[in-house]
Order: structure tokens, then sequence, then C-alpha cells
């Protein structure tokens, strides 16, 4: 494995890369360690070498994307939506001609598809998980973990032939390219914040207005905390303890120290906002507080409902033939929209889907 965090051995490195006609590669980031996360790693594997690139060290991975986009370099991947989004994300880059191992073994029909399952079928390798969660922007990393990321590309090449061997057996890699050609599409899309996302979390459905107020404004004090430090929501004070903070709402400190889901550090570190933050919402005026979320009475169409059920009785038969998961031939949305407008048209569903199950959901 080599560890590259210069740009001139970066040049020499991806210099012998570009020269391969195929490439593994993946990234790791640090989306469980931070409010914003990037790309902490590029791993990419060639026989007989193991790169792992340090983006971090501000090196130019301009020649990398150019590689990324060579349509004559066939890229391996696994898993390859969120690793192109947020290359694209970081850096612009886009990425051709690629594979990915995780859709070749859904579409074979594999019950365990993760990467350590693979490896472990096929070449007798147990992958080490101790570090799935591990924070990647840290430097430097520990030998353990950086040959955990070298791992996550060293046999992906040959994982991916003896894939494509099944796929053309089965009569399958059609369906298999279709795929990947979706995947070279993808593209970073930015998602607009929800102003009100505290509405998701669970267990306040009987709140009042002024519990739900309580609960918005410890939320945007959590929010600007996770902020400014660069760190997840959850790693400044959890769910639970805004929840039970919103219920209890205590109005000093003994209070406070009361509540279970409170952490003594959090007290020591928190009580004096935490009970700010109280007092500000509970003086806030009637018609400052949030709504209760309304109940939404959907109106049930029985009989789209049936043509739905029947449609997913007959691609279960068919999953079951072909020996493929009845999600990955179509999943229930495609069936909704084919109920709906009784035709194929539907942006979401492949050719090879079509080819297979078009004429049986059409006849039913």
């Amino acid at each position: 494995m080599i560890w590259i965090d210069k740009q001139d051995k970066l040049e020499k490195a991806l210099e012998r890369v570009g020269r391969e006609r195929t490439i593994a590669l993946d990234t790791e980031a640090d989306s469980l360690h931070s409010y914003f996360d990037k790309v902490c790693l590029v791993q990419m594997s060639v026989p007989g070498e193991d790169v792992v690139i340090d983006p971090l060290a501000k090196v130019d991975l301009s020649r990398l994307g150019a590689i990324l986009a060579d349509a004559k370099i066939t890229k391996v991947l696994h898993g390859a939506d969120y690793d192109l989004r947020i290359l694209n994300r970081d850096f612009g880059f886009t990425t051709t001609n690629l594979i990915d191992t995780m859709v070749s073994a859904q579409l074979l029909g594999y019950e365990a598809f993760g990467l350590a399952a693979l490896l472990d079928k096929h070449f007798q390798v147990k992958l080490d998980k101790t570090h799935q969660r591990a924070d990647w922007a840290m430097r430097p990393l520990p030998p353990k973990m950086l040959d955990y990321a070298a791992t996550d590309t060293r046999y992906l090449i040959e994982l991916a032939a003896k894939l494509k061997e099944e796929l053309i057996a089965a009569g399958r890699w059609d369906w298999a390219l279709e795929e990947f050609a979706r995947l070279e599409a993808i593209r970073f899309r930015e998602i607009p914040e929800e102003e009100e996302g505290w509405r998701k979390m669970k267990n306040i459905g009987n709140f009042d207005r002024r519990g739900l107020g309580v609960l918005r404004e410890l939320h945007h004090w959590r929010d600007a905390l996770a902020r400014a430090a660069d760190r997840p929501p959850f790693k400044i004070i959890g769910n639970d303890a805004l929840i039970e903070l919103s219920k209890e709402r205590p109005t000093n400190l003994p209070d406070l120290a009361k509540l279970k889901s409170v952490s003594q550090y959090h007290n020591r570190r928190y009580a004096t906002e935490l009970l700010d933050v109280i007092r500000r919402a509970m003086a806030l005026p009637e018609d400052q507080l949030p709504d209760p979320n309304e109940r939404k009475s959907w109106i049930r169409d029985k009989a789209l409902d049936n043509r739905i059920n029947h449609l997913k009785r007959v691609r279960d038969k068919v999953a079951a033939d072909l020996k493929i998961d009845p999600g990955v031939l179509a999943p229930r949305h495609v069936l909704a929209a084919i109920a709906t407008t009784g035709n194929l048209d539907v942006p979401a569903m492949r050719q090879w889907q079509k080819k297979v199950l078009g004429d049986k959901l059409l006849s039913a």
C-alpha cells in the first residue's frame, strides 16, 4: 500500500495508474464525524499496487479527474452512488466506463451483496469491520486503518471479472451495462435544508404547540452549535435529550439535573444555554408557536391498490423464477406508476426490466 500526500509522488502514481486498462476506486468521507462532510481518502488499486491518496493534503487532483473521465479505462467501484456524488461535489469529477460490483451482485440475485460478504464468498477474505465508523479526517492515520481502506479496492478488479462471467452466463450482462450507464450520469445535487427538520423527530405526535415551540428552538440552537464546531448534531446533544427537555421544560439547574437523558457532561457544558433557550421558547407569543403536524387523511383508492397488488404478485413470481430480489426487478413505486398510467412510460423503469417484465405487467 502506497500512502500519497505529496504532489510529486501523486503524479508518479497516477502516471502508473493511467497506463492500466482497469482500476479499482473507492473513497472515505467523514460524514459521521463532521457537520460538513468531505472526501478524506481516495483509494485506487491496480494489479500489485494499492494507492491511498490524501485529498486533505491539498494536492492537485486534476490528473485523477482526467483518469476518471477517460472512457478507455474501466473503473470498478462497489456501491458507487455515494462515491460518485461526493467526488462530483468536492472536485467536479465525473466518471465514465464504470462497473459496480454491488449492482452486479444484486442483478445475480445474491442475498448478501455487501463488500465483506462478497470478499468472503469469492476470496475467503474476512474484512475487519472495526474501522467502518472511523474518523477518516484524523491525521496521521494508523496503519490498520490504512490497510482497511486499501482492502476496499484490493480485490475489486478480480471480483468484477468473476461477477461479469456470472452475469454473461445468466444472460444479464446487458442489464448490468444499463445500470452502469445510469450511474455514470450521477451528479451531486444540493438538497435545500429543511427549515422544519425538527418535525421528523420521533415521539412528538402528542406534543402541544408550546412543546413543539421549545423543541424547535432547541433544535435550532443545537444546529447552530454543530455548524460552528463542524460536528454532527447528535455529537452536540442527542435527540432523546431534546425531546425530554421539550416535555419537561425545566426552569432551573436542579430540575435540569433530574432529567435522565441529559448527561452530567451536558449539564456542566450547556446548562445555562439550555435553560435560556427553554425560557425564550416559553415566552413566545401564541401566534409564533408552530402548529401541530397535520394528520393526513389519505383517501385510499381501493381500485388502484388492487391493481398495484396484482402487479406485485406478477412481479414476485417472475422474480422468484429469476432468483432475483423483487425490489431489484421492479420497485413498488414503478409498479404504482404503471398501475396509475396503464403503460410502461415510467422514467425509473429500465429497458431490461421492460423486456423481462413489461408485457406481463401490461397483460395483468
